[in-house]
């Protein structure tokens, strides 16, 4: 049976199903969803301990500092190596299977499990790891791989018509007693397999958005939580909304350089992290401190000697290292300036826990501007 079938691909057109498809898909990141309709979907419970997320940044800390090349690591200073499933080499490793919360050090191939829907397969994978009791650490695993690329939703009804006509979209919740569950899915067949439980399965279609505005419509709707892939237990999720809001409250809502690392590499990815790097804040794993309440910059070394400063997309990167690192939110200006008063420090390293991407340093030419132009300011300037 045809379960999909495509029209002329455009941005904003709609998939109209065949005849006997019962799922039809659209593609819209600005629809809003306010009605919701119960599929006669079995409610899990959510019994998620959030304990391991809090806290997962501050928005404020002290000075940090790097090791000058000539010193050995301090608990001032520590210059930390990443797990070995993500090390830092010329090229970052492909690791086939590491453990939640790591995921592998290249990214996986994009994938359509039905022709014409991309899945997001990052999120796919990990959730194929997740069974009946999964624990805070691979809870994060998921959480990590959920926040890039793009999640599908479901909608009663028509969705193409429901946009076209400027309408709410109808999405489908799970509902337990008096609280109400938003469905997402990682692909295509996640869909079709939860439609397979509808009574009427021609009345339902989905459509595509990404990640980040999804949960961000479950934080503003009145609802429990966010369910992914509903229908594949023990492969699914449950994520409390405390548990999204912390989330996107330190998320770039675009994810642009989590995008890019997690994405089939191509000649100038390293080049679009650079530029994506003067305009984006990233976090930093500190650790130790002194008596001036300096503390160090997390590094991470080569086996030829290069020393890589650790960039993280969110401070969930950092928890997943399982350290005890403290994230620390890091603006391009300070990055820039590091990397000035670093000339020996190689590039960075962004996201070590996977998909990682190495950045060398004529890569970061556009962040290392940033400081010539902080300079050039500053000596332009009047005195006081």
């Amino acid at each position: 049976m045809a379960l999909f079938s495509r029209r002329k691909k455009s941005g904003d057109d709609a998939v109209t199903p065949a005849s006997d498809a019962p799922v039809e898909a659209a593609a819209s990141d600005q629809a809003q969803p306010t009605e919701t309709v119960e599929p006669p979907v079995a409610a899990p419970s959510i019994g998620i301990s959030v304990q391991a997320f809090r806290g997962m940044g501050a928005e404020a800390g002290p000075a940090v500092t790097l090791p000058d090349a000539d010193e050995k690591p301090s608990p001032a200073a520590p210059v930390q190596t990443p797990p070995a499933a993500a090390a830092p080499a010329n090229e970052a490793r492909e690791i086939s299977s590491p453990k939640l919360p790591f995921a592998p050090g290249l990214p996986p191939e994009q994938t359509e499990s039905v022709p014409g829907m991309k899945d997001n397969v990052l999120l796919r994978e990990a959730l194929q790891q997740v069974e009946k009791g999964a624990t805070n650490e691979e809870l994060l695993g998921v959480m990590r791989q959920a926040l890039q690329g793009h999640l599908y939703i479901r909608v009663n009804g028509d969705a193409r018509a429901q946009i076209s006509e400027g309408k709410p979209l109808a999405v489908a919740v799970v509902r337990d007693d008096e609280r109400q569950f938003m469905l997402a899915f990682s692909s295509a067949a996640a869909v079709r397999d939860s439609v397979k439980l509808e009574a009427d399965p021609a009345a339902t279609s989905a459509v595509a958005q990404p990640s980040t505005s999804v949960m961000q419509q479950v934080v503003q709707g009145d609802f429990a939580g966010l369910i992914i892939d509903n229908a594949s237990a023990p492969h699914r999720v449950v994520f409390p909304t405390e548990l999204l809001q912390k989330t996107l409250e330190q998320a770039d809502a675009e994810m642009v350089v989590k995008a890019i690392v997690a994405a089939p590499r191509e000649q100038d990815s390293a080049s679009k992290v650079g530029e994506a790097l003067t305009r984006t804040r990233m976090w930093v794993a500190v650790n130790g401190g002194n008596d001036d309440g300096q503390v160090g910059i997390a590094e991470a070394q080569t086996t030829d000697g290069k020393r890589f400063l650790q960039l993280f997309s969110h401070p969930l990167e950092v928890i997943a290292l399982g350290r005890g690192d403290r994230p620390l939110p890091f603006e391009p200006e300070q990055l820039a300036k590091v990397l000035a008063g670093h000339p020996e420090m190689a590039g960075v390293v962004v996201d070590p826990a996977g998909p990682t991407m190495i950045v060398e340093r004529d890569a970061l030419a556009p962040v290392l501007e940033l400081a010539a132009a902080a300079d050039a300011t500053a000596k332009n300037a009047p005195e006081a």
